[in-house]
């Protein structure tokens, strides 16, 4: 659920032009003197519940998932 979600705010901020603060982007080259691309990178991070008492003192840690959505965002010149 969570790489879907992430996926989900990567893709809907490449078409709506919204960006969180905390995205990547990187440059790709594009042939078409009109055309700019750009990949957006999301990363999602979500603590997990505490299912079994004492687990995060003997790890360490916290558990968490960290995933990453992809899109890419096309810009006119």
């Amino acid at each position: 659920m969570e790489k879907l979600q992430a996926q989900d705010i990567a893709s809907r901020g490449a078409i709506s032009g919204s960006f969180s603060s905390n995205d990547t982007f990187v440059h790709i080259y594009s042939p078409d003197p009109n055309q700019n691309l750009d990949m957006v990178i999301t990363r999602k991070e979500k603590t997990l519940p505490r299912m079994i008492p004492g687990l995060a003192s003997i790890l360490g840690r916290e558990l968490a998932t960290d995933v990453s959505g992809v899109a890419i965002v096309e810009n006119q010149r």
